[in-house]
């Protein structure tokens, strides 16, 4: 960061000097879009960056994040990263993941819908890996989502 910041420093005056005997500089370009405050059905709008850790499962980041009696609701910040999450109990050390809040998401009927949807899907993946304890929780979650 250092080294960084002092070849700045060198490069600014030669900077200055090369724009004071310029042409006046073109009007800035219009600023970019805000980034999307969802992703697809899921409301990413207050959410939060976590880095996975040893030892990390999505079910012990929601339980982190989202309080120790949610962990069931994992399957929220699969959603969100469908580009980074194959499997919600391998994660790769490092992996930066965006945690979406969870009261927004199920004050919304869209999210609501994919959260319910991604809860069954991951509670076929426990059933087929035969974790019938953890599959039953997560259907049973999914059925009383509102609707």
């Amino acid at each position: 960061m250092r080294k960084i910041f002092t070849r700045m420093m060198a490069v600014v005056p030669v900077l200055l000097v090369l724009a004071c005997g310029s042409a006046p500089a073109p009007a800035p370009a219009p600023a970019p879009a805000a980034p999307a405050l969802s992703n697809g059905t899921i409301i990413l709008d207050g959410a939060t960056a976590y880095t996975v850790v040893k030892g990390d499962t999505l079910s012990r980041i929601a339980a982190r994040t989202y309080g120790g009696s949610n962990m069931y609701y994992f399957p929220l910040i699969s959603l969100a990263n469908p580009e980074v999450v194959r499997d919600p109990d391998v994660l790769a050390v490092g992996t930066r993941l965006t945690v979406p809040n969870l009261q927004r998401n199920l004050n919304d009927a869209g999210a609501v819908s994919a959260l319910r949807e991604g809860m069954i899907a991951a509670a076929a993946l426990y059933e087929r890996r035969n974790q019938p304890k953890s599959a039953a929780n997560l259907r049973n979650l999914a059925r009383k989502l509102p609707e």
